[in-house]
């Protein structure tokens, strides 16, 4: 029992040691969680570029657009303005016909209820640097 015990507080100590050096390092850098943050750089979009390539097989389509002021609601959603079958508009993607069927894969007249709120999968893609440099 006595040699439980003493690993058990070397395994702390040691622990307590590495939380309180230098090692621990942050994406968020040097600034303490309550500092406000400063300005961020306007990174362009890839607008015009056509679709983002997929990363991994059945990854949801990136936006290669601003989504900054789209309403998604209960009652109504920007995206299906472009992208929903009965828009007119040219070059717009439309909505995979996936989002039309329930849970039981039943074909639906309208898009599904979990498929309605679309940046739940489908993420504005920017052109920046990588946070985490891909070791691949």
């Amino acid at each position: 029992m006595r040699k439980i015990l003493i690993v058990v507080l070397l395994l702390i100590a040691t622990s307590v040691t590495w939380a309180a050096s230098d090692a621990v390092f942050s994406l968020r850098g040097d600034s303490p969680l309550n500092a406000d943050s400063g300005d961020v750089m306007d990174k362009k979009w890839r607008d015009g570029e056509g679709t983002v390539v997929r990363s991994y097989p059945q990854q949801p389509p990136l936006v290669p657009h601003s989504t900054e002021d789209y309403a998604i609601t209960k009652d109504s959603n920007d995206c299906l303005i472009c992208h929903d079958w009965q828009s007119e508009l040219p070059g717009a993607t439309k909505i995979g016909v996936s989002h039309f069927e329930n849970r039981d894969g039943q074909a639906l007249s309208s898009i599904s209820p979990r498929r309605y709120f679309c940046n739940q999968c489908h993420v504005p893609q920017r052109d920046v640097k990588p946070l985490v440099l891909n070791v691949n």
